[in-house]
Formats: C-alpha cells, sequence, structure tokens
C-alpha cells in the first residue's frame, strides 16, 4: 500500500461521492475507432453497463465483457459488432455477483471464440440496451506494442535536471541545485507525517542530479521506488532488443542516476533527494506545500524577507538522505535492488570495461546488505510513504542479476557457481517466509524467481530445483485466483487499499513469466482478466492508464499535466501514465486543493462506488489518480511481455 498524507488548506471537497462535472470523453491515443462512444457521456445509476478492456483482447485468447444491470434477471443477449455488421451473438446467465446497491448483478459475457482481427463494440440487447466503448481483436503487438513505447513517454515527462525532453509537456531544465547538495541526517517524522525538529547537515556536496520524480503529486526522488522501475526497463530492455527504440535511453537515463546514489569508496547509499512533508507549523516547508512545475524550484526566493522565504529553504535546496551513515550496512531492500539494476546493466553494457564497472558496483553494493537485525527497512522519509516490510525477494534478485551479468560477461563456471549459491539462498529464504502479498513494489519476488530460471539454465547448474520456483509463482497465481472469487471483475487484488492496478499488472507479469518459464496455461484467463481490469473491465469502465482506451483519467494529481497539459484528455497529454485507480472510500475524507492547482474533474464515477472502494477522476484525488513510477513501470513490463505473446494466451 502506498500512504501520501497531504497537509493542504485552501478548498476542502470533504468524501468522494459528492462530485463531479461530466467531461466529454477523449478518443485514446491507441484506439483504432474513428468515433467516440455515446453512450460512456452518460453514466447514471439507472441505466446498464457494459466494461470491456477498451484496449482489447488477443487474437486466440480469453475474451470477456461484462453486463451491469440494476437488477438480476433469466439471462442477458448480447452481440459483437463491427463498423460494418455483427460478428458474434451470444446469451448468458452467468451472474458473477452484485456490485453495489445500484448494479445488483454482473454477467460475464463470454465471447473467445471470436478471433478475427479488427475493431468491435459489445452490445447489449437485452434485458436493456447499451454499447461498450470500442476495442481491437490483434496479436501482442498490435494490442500493446505502442502501449510500452507511452510508458517510456511517461518517465521521459518525469525526468529532473538538465537533460530534458522539451518537445515532452514542455519540459525545462529543472532542480539545478541537486548537482551540489548536501547530505542531511535522517529525519524524523510524527504519526502525522509532520517532521519533527530541524535538519542536521552531516555531508556534501554531492551529485544527485538526474533521476525521474517519484509521482505526480510532488518531485522527491527516492532510490527505492526508482531502483525498482528502472530494473522493470532494464530486463524489458535485455529481453527485447531492438523492439522499442526509447526503453534503452530511458532506462539508461535511471541508471545513471541510480549510480550516483552508492559511493563504494565511501561505503555510503543514498535512499532519497527532497523532503514532500515539512513540520507542522511550516517554518519548514516541503515539495508538498507548492504546486508549480519543477523548473519553479530553482526560482524560489527563500531569504530573510523574500517570498516564500527561508521556509522553502530546502524546497530549493532538496536535502539528500543517506540510508544509513557512511560505512555501515545499508537495507537489504535497498541493496538487493541497487545490485539488481547495476548488474541488468551490465548485461547491457556496451563494452567489457562498462560491463565490468557496473558488475562491480553491483557486487560492492550486494555486500554491504544488512541482513541480520533488519529493523524497520529504509524506503523513503518518512516511511509511511512506502510501508515495506520484505526484503527477501530483492536480496534473490540481486543476486540472479549478479550470475546473469557474470554469465554475459562469460565468467568462470566457479563463480557463476557461486553467485547461483548466493541467490538460491535467499530463494530459499523467500520461499521458506510464505507470502502475504503477489508481485508489486513491495514484493519483487516472481520476477526474481524468473531471473534465477533463466541463470541456472544458462549455466546448466541448479542449486534450486526450476520446478520449485515455477510452483511459486503458481502459488502466488493461485493466491490471486482465491481473491478474484470473491470479485465481480475477477480482480486478483482486494479493492480498497491494496494498489489495485500495480497488482493487476503484477498479476499478468506473473503468468508470463511462469508460462515463459516452463509453466502452463492454466491462469492465462485469469491472468488476461488483471489486464482487462486495469483497462477498462471494471466497475467504473475506466482504464487507468492514461491513453489506453475511450476513458482513461483526465485529472491526475500530476503538476507536470495540470500545469504543462491538456485537462480534456486530448492534445498534450501525459501519455503512458499509469495511476491506483479504486481507493478505500475513507482515503478521500477531507482532500483540498492547493495554490496554483488547475481546477479539474471528468466523468460521473460515483454511482459505481461501493463500501469497498471508490473512485474520482480529479485533480485532488490522489488516492486514485496520481500516477506513480513503479505503477507505469508494472504496466510497461506487462505490455512488453504481452506483446511478445504474439496470437496472445491461450
Amino acid at each position: 500500500m502506498k500512504i501520501k498524507r497531504r497537509v493542504w488548506s485552501t478548498v476542502t471537497l470533504g468524501a468522494i461521492a459528492v462530485t463531479v462535472a461530466t467531461a466529454s470523453p477523449a478518443v485514446a491515443a491507441t484506439s483504432g475507432l474513428s468515433e467516440v462512444s455515446a453512450v460512456i457521456a452518460t453514466r447514471t445509476a439507472d441505466k446498464a453497463q457494459v466494461r470491456v478492456n477498451q484496449v482489447g483482447y488477443p487474437t486466440s485468447g480469453a475474451k470477456v465483457a461484462y453486463a451491469m444491470l440494476p437488477r438480476k434477471v433469466d439471462r442477458v443477449t448480447f452481440e459483437v459488432a463491427t463498423p460494418f455488421g455483427v460478428a458474434y451473438r451470444g446469451t448468458s446467465a452467468d451472474d458473477v455477483g452484485g456490485w453495489n446497491a445500484n448494479y445488483r448483478a454482473v454477467y460475464k459475457l463470454s465471447f473467445s471464440g471470436l478471433t478475427m482481427p479488427g475493431q468491435y463494440r459489445v452490445r447489449l440487447l437485452s434485458p436493456a440496451r447499451a454499447v461498450s466503448p470500442g476495442f481491437s481483436i490483434g496479436d501482442g503487438t498490435q494490442l500493446y506494442g505502442q502501449l510500452v513505447d507511452n510508458a517510456v513517454r511517461y518517465f521521459t515527462s518525469e525526468r529532473d535536471g538538465q537533460d530534458v525532453v522539451s518537445s515532452v509537456l514542455s519540459r525545462r531544465p529543472a532542480n539545478l541545485t541537486d548537482a551540489k547538495a548536501f547530505v542531511y541526517a535522517d529525519p524524523r517524522y510524527d504519526s502525522n507525517d509532520s517532521l519533527l525538529g530541524s535538519l542536521k547537515r552531516t555531508g556534501g556536496p554531492v551529485d544527485v542530479s538526474g533521476g525521474w520524480f517519484d509521482a505526480g503529486g510532488g518531485y522527491e526522488k527516492f532510490g527505492y521506488t526508482e531502483s525498482y522501475a528502472d530494473a522493470l526497463m532494464l530486463l524489458a530492455a535485455r529481453d527485447y532488443p531492438g523492439s522499442y527504440a526509447t526503453l534503452a535511453p530511458e532506462a539508461a537515463f535511471g541508471l545513471k542516476w541510480i549510480t550516483k546514489l552508492w559511493n563504494p569508496a565511501r561505503k555510503v547509499l543514498y535512499a532519497q533527494v527532497g523532503i514532500g512533508s515539512g513540520n507542522a507549523s511550516n517554518t519548514i516547508q516541503g515539495d508538498y506545500n507548492f504546486w508549480f512545475l519543477p523548473q519553479a524550484e530553482d526560482r524560489l526566493k527563500v531569504g530573510p524577507g523574500q517570498d516564500p522565504g527561508p521556509s522553502a529553504y530546502y524546497v530549493k535546496y532538496r536535502p539528500v538522505f543517506p540510508a544509513a551513515p557512511a560505512g555501515q550496512k545499508v537495507s537489504p531492500n535497498l541493496a538487493g535492488r541497487y545490485a539488481a539494476d547495476f548488474a541488468l546493466g551490465a548485461q547491457l553494457a556496451g563494452s567489457a570495461p562498462q560491463a565490468a564497472h557496473l558488475l562491480s558496483l553491483a557486487r560492492s553494493v550486494y555486500a554491504d546488505a544488512k541482513t541480520t537485525g533488519v529493523g524497520q527497512l529504509v524506503t523513503a522519509f518518512p516511511h509511511d510513504f512506502y510501508p515495506a516490510t520484505q526484503w527477501k525477494s530483492d536480496m534473490l534478485w540481486g543476486a540472479a542479476e549478479i550470475a546473469l551479468a557474470d554469465e554475459a560477461a562469460g565468467a568462470q563456471g566457479a563463480q557463476v557457481r557461486a553467485d547461483l549459491s548466493v541467490a538460491a539462498r535467499w530463494a530459499r529464504a523467500y520461499l521458506a517466509q510464505g507470502h502475504d502479498d503477489t508481485f508489486n513494489l513491495y514484493d519483487t519476488g516472481a520476477v526474481a524467481e524468473a531471473e534465477l530460471i533463466q541463470a541456472m539454465r544458462q549455466a546448466g547448474d541448479f542449486p534450486v530445483p526450476p520446478g520449485t520456483l515455477l510452483g511459486d509463482l503458481a502459488t502466488q497465481l493461485r493466491a490471486g485466483q482465491a481473491q478474484a472469487a470473491g470479485d465481480p471483475f475477477a480482480l486478483g487484488a482486494q479493492l480498497g487499499d491494496s494498489d489495485a492496478s500495480p497488482h493487476a499488472f503484477g498479476l499478468y507479469i506473473t503468468d508470463a513469466l511462469y508460462q515463459k518459464y516452463g509453466g502452463s496455461v492454466r491462469f492465462a484467463s485469469f491472468a488476461q482478466q488483471q489486464l482487462n481490469f486495469a483497462l477498462g473491465a471494471n466497475g467504473w469502465g475506466t482504464s487507468f492508464v492514461v491513453g489506453a482506451g475511450t476513458v482513461f483519467p483526465h485529472c491526475m494529481q500530476s503538476e507536470i499535466a495540470n500545469l504543462a497539459g491538456s485537462l480534456t484528455g486530448r492534445g498534450d497529454i501525459q501519455l503512458g501514465a499509469v495511476t491506483d485507480g479504486p481507493s478505500a472510500p475513507g482515503n478521500f475524507q477531507g482532500l483540498g486543493t492547493v495554490d496554483g492547482m488547475r481546477a479539474c474533474s471528468a466523468g460521473h464515477f460515483a454511482p459505481f462506488n461501493t463500501k469497498a472502494a471508490a473512485y474520482e477522476d480529479n485533480v485532488v484525488s490522489w488516492p486514485s489518480v496520481e500516477p506513480a513510477a513503479d505503477y507505469t513501470a508494472n504496466s510497461l513490463l506487462a505490455f512488453a511481455l504481452g506483446a511478445d505473446q504474439g496470437t496472445g494466451l491461450g
């Protein structure tokens, strides 16, 4: 779960259920349809709804839509139509459960027999009439290839430092003071995430310029999330070379920043640049006190008597926080992730010296991990922003990538066997602890296990049976299936505080890797529905990926999108951004605006909220529409794997 508490005043909007104006739907950048679906412009509780994956379905895979009705009926009839006529007719008595008081029945509409590529809509014929947004049927590349490029573009839009791309949302160089930033002792926060005391400078200056912003509502940079996102990008760049022109350069941009955060000579690892939350009295302000484009931070006047004055000093001159004092062991989740980044970079390196340097960084940071008496993991300050507790999967991941890097460099067999032995140790530790989560920012086990299988197969050495690791991937998928059994839309994660869209993408990734390394297709339909959920086949009928489908977030809590982009879903949008989606209703209480924010609200989603989860496309609604690096990285890898599966899952 991702938690961010904003201490913003001005206008308070209160609960989510009292919202919002209706905005015209936009034609998605990825849609091949020439018309906008008129039915999605009107969303009222007394009308039937049809929910589909608004991007589309693989030709040979499972295809499922959903009809939401006010009450139960004996059966529903529907058809799937092209612009030229009806391609499929069907009936369904498959009531998968009630959704809320407005929609007491949801019917599953299966049309897997339709395999002809093209553009389609699902039309509900009885007991009421409704039409879905348009979607495609096609192979993996046709469906998902552009979405990989879009996800990369999101990261480009979030670049910090001098090396920005001005053609993407008119970005300008920003936070140039990070090139000579000072190091501070780790800050203390109270239970309301307000800074306690003052910041104590301990060193510097250091160059921490560059990198990506963590999420839309602020400009902090976190090693915890960025190392995760960059590793997924590097992995996709390694496995699909030449498929996506911008992917490898953007992943290299992220890796360049990660290398600045580890100083092997001094044995110090930096974990964070900037602060989101200042103190309760606002004598020390943080990033969340302001709403402006990032280049404005360099122009802040922070001298005595100036506006905003000394209270904003740490917004302009951003503090750097180490994971531990120099020379001390560091949080193992960070050590494992940084090692995975460096080792993946070594696998992609263009020269032997570069590969050797990156591999040496991987080994040195990995050796610095604190694996006994770990205590609270270091993720961000305050810890509540990313309250992680699991780290053994990160140690497994780092070791697996080091082994793969050695193999790529042609290392001696004894060295590779030693690397695999370390990875196997952490694989056994990860398996022994059991699961309370599936693949996402907080649990990287699925990808780590898959990478270890690959490393062992390439070496012909198996300190852990691949079948054991595949079995664990299956265990995670079964856990998702068990959760999905209680959800009409078969989401494999609990709605509310579970980061719905990244978990959905994570389950799709897990199944794709399970199949890639020898697993069966038994979870394929379930996995496809996770992708369907994130792309519109959910209770709210919206995609959570900007530019993917017909209905997607227009009013994200993203300073860059809000101030430099279009608010209509057309034109200059933050393409590829992924938001959380539905969240617990209580998370929407007391949301407010901040000076400089452009008011924006789209859609009418309140009739589809439940007691467990709500959704609102409103710039103040960070619980549902704040984009984030880890969310988007999950989608990027999922789309790359989906594109690679050709005609789709069986």
